[in-house]
């Protein structure tokens, strides 16, 4: 596979989060359910919660 120059290859952020053991085994287990990592369904729900409280910034004049 050839990249062009064009495009941007995002970095990746290894990290760890601290989450109750009843959300980390929904999560997981619904992600088996859809064919996806645990990864996929974090990334997903953060840009789903950056993307309303943009809405909400915005509704409110931008203020925080």
């Amino acid at each position: 596979m050839v990249i062009s120059v064009s495009e941007e290859v995002e970095k990746v952020v290894k990290t760890s989060v601290t989450l109750t053991r009843n959300l980390w085994e929904k999560a997981k287990i619904e992600a088996l359910r859809r064919g996806l990592t645990l990864t996929e369904v974090v990334e997903a729900a953060l840009k789903k919660w950056l993307e309303l409280a943009e809405k909400e910034g915005k509704e409110r004049g931008g203020k925080k």
